[in-house]
């Protein structure tokens, strides 16, 4: 698992235990407001959102498959490599905070 602390919004990233997807963990506590994160998703551009409920949303973008919950935890699926994985993050993180990550 490897730590990314050079980020305003640190997380760590791993591979599930079913290698289908990597995982990806805030360091720290967040709450997001989907209805919020979907808006800005949009508006930004690239993003398609599958599914927005208050507690998870399912979005594609870049090819992957991203699921992310309410308190920012993420799940990367249809990527290759954990670097991807890190790219994809901070970009969402980015829009989802609507800063610069």
């Amino acid at each position: 698992m490897k730590e990314r602390p050079e980020t305003e919004t640190p997380f760590s990233i791993r591979l599930c235990s079913d290698k289908a997807a990597f995982e990806v963990r805030l360091l720290r506590k967040v709450f997001l407001k989907m209805d919020d994160v979907r808006r800005l998703l949009e508006n930004f551009g690239g993003h398609e959102v599958l599914v927005c409920t208050p507690h998870i949303m399912i979005l594609r973008y870049r090819g992957a498959e991203i699921t992310l919950s309410k308190d920012g935890r993420m799940l990367i699926k249809r990527i290759k490599d954990e670097t991807e994985a890190a790219l994809i993050a901070e970009d969402i993180l980015r829009i989802a905070f609507n800063v610069t990550v």
